[in-house]
């Protein structure tokens, strides 16, 4: 049973003791992502009015560069709460250190998944949202199974989120005046809100993933890299 409620407790029971290095990686995490967004801001908003045809061609290719750099800040923080749920008392700040170095497995699965929601959403809106959270997933198996191929994590996160769907983006939904109110704080309160959602999407990948091979959907082995499961 997909039991939000189990999963935030779940959550908070893994952050206890840990909330002090969970918010210095919530707080980089966060940082990594705002500097990598500033020359892009800076470009179209500013530049590009004066030079059209240069600038906007240099913005669609610095708009790649952001993109990148955000999944290797994400694939830092997933790799950081994976780790805490499993073993809270071996993980420690270096575990999101150990998590940077997985920074092209990162990378390209931002801009993988970006492309593919990009385009279903060419064809409406809707399909586009329920491809995002088909592939909401493959940080967490990445984090946990570093040597698969992008395109594995990708075709196992469609797996595992098979008539679950609904469920995350209820999931997503739950956190909506946490959100609200950190809104009005000016953004910090994110800052402590980042670390609790995250590591309830661990618990929620945990559950999934296990279910998923309970069923017979998936099997352990499939997230063996040298597995010769078609998918």
């Amino acid at each position: 049973m997909f039991d939000r409620k189990a999963f935030k407790a779940a959550a908070l029971h893994s952050l206890r003791g840990k909330w002090k290095t969970s918010l210095l990686v919530s707080v980089l995490g966060l940082a990594i992502q705002g500097i990598a967004t500033l020359p892009f801001t800076r470009i179209y908003f500013g530049e590009a009015s004066y030079h059209h045809s240069f600038h906007l061609d240099l913005t669609s290719l610095l708009f790649l560069l952001p993109l990148a750099i955000t999944g290797v800040s994400t694939i830092g923080q997933t790799f950081f709460f994976t780790r805490l749920a499993r073993d809270k008392d071996s993980t420690s700040f270096s575990t999101f250190i150990d998590g940077l170095n997985l920074w092209l497995r990162g990378a390209l699965a931002s801009l993988w998944t970006t492309l593919w929601c990009f385009l279903w959403s060419l064809l409406f809106v809707i399909p586009g949202i329920v491809k995002l959270y088909a592939y909401s997933q493959i940080y967490f198996i990445l984090s946990e199974h570093p040597n698969l191929t992008v395109r594995k994590a990708m075709q196992l996160s469609k797996h595992i989120t098979r008539g679950y769907k609904g469920e995350l983006f209820i999931l997503d939904l739950s956190f909506l005046g946490w959100i609200i109110l950190c809104y009005l704080t000016g953004g910090l309160g994110f800052i402590a809100l980042l670390p609790y959602m995250t590591e309830t999407k661990v618990q929620a990948y945990r559950f999934l993933k296990s279910q998923a091979v309970t069923i017979g959907i998936l099997k352990k082995e499939d997230f063996d890299p040298d597995s010769t499961h078609n998918f």
